[in-house]
């Protein structure tokens, strides 16, 4: 992670802590310069903590933020939504104790699987001042015990603003999900921006991605940063 340190300027750090009878796995990057930063924390996708998924909160914490990059799926490959919003909530308590962490700005970003995590999260826990999901999933094929309502049908429990990315040549999610999700937000008068790019393919964002699309990627992270200012 020396790579990334040097690239971003920022301090990287692997970090445990108990949530439920389990010992979750994460990163924590934080600024070299001390003093008190708004706090995010990240949710990689359904294939794990990489390399990418760290580049990316060490490039936020790089812009003035402590980032938790929360391995999520310490407990499991896919826990239960129930689980994961638990241990969401475990990782907000571990990132405001952290001495440079401002625990009144609090945000939450999520990426593919953890995009749709962010949305739920967000309808459950009142820690976060801003969310942001990236090409996540609105609608659930397939409802069980572990999934059993879809992020969209949580939409009238948000309250923290929202931001959705999502590129129109996914075919892991359809884009038109998160359109659904937008005009959903819309209809109720929720605080929320959304963004669509047309050359962009799921996974585009995060640099080392087999997606990555530089120019919406780039655009992508200036409408995040101005997101994150206005809301943290």
């Amino acid at each position: 992670m020396e790579p990334l340190e040097q690239e971003f300027n920022v301090h990287i750090e692997n970090v445990t802590y108990e949530s439920h009878g389990v010992t979750i796995s994460s990163v924590l990057c934080y600024p070299k310069e001390k003093g008190m930063y708004p706090g995010i924390i990240t949710l990689h996708g359904i294939f794990g903590l990489q390399e990418m998924d760290v580049r990316f909160p060490a490039r936020l914490a790089g812009q003035g933020y402590v980032v938790l990059a929360h391995g999520w799926q310490s407990r499991e490959k896919d826990p239960a939504d129930n689980d994961i919003v638990n241990d969401i909530k475990t990782a907000a308590s571990f990132l405001k104790r952290q001495e440079m962490v401002n625990g009144d700005r609090l945000g939450l970003i999520g990426v593919c699987r953890g995009g749709s995590i962010t949305m739920v999260t967000g309808a459950h826990s009142d820690d976060f001042k801003a969310l942001v999901s990236f090409y996540g999933q609105s609608y659930y094929p397939l409802k069980d015990e572990k999934k059993p309502v879809s992020p969209i049908e949580l939409v009238d429990d948000l309250h923290a603003p929202i931001l959705l990315i999502h590129g129109q040549r996914d075919t892991i999610f359809p884009w038109e999900e998160s359109k659904d999700f937008c005009e959903a937000l819309a209809k109720r008068n929720k605080v929320h921006e959304c963004k669509f790019y047309p050359d962009a393919e799921h996974g585009f964002f995060l640099k080392g991605h087999r997606n990555y699309h530089e120019e919406s990627a780039e655009d992508a992270w200036d409408l995040l940063g101005q997101f994150l200012r206005k809301n943290l």
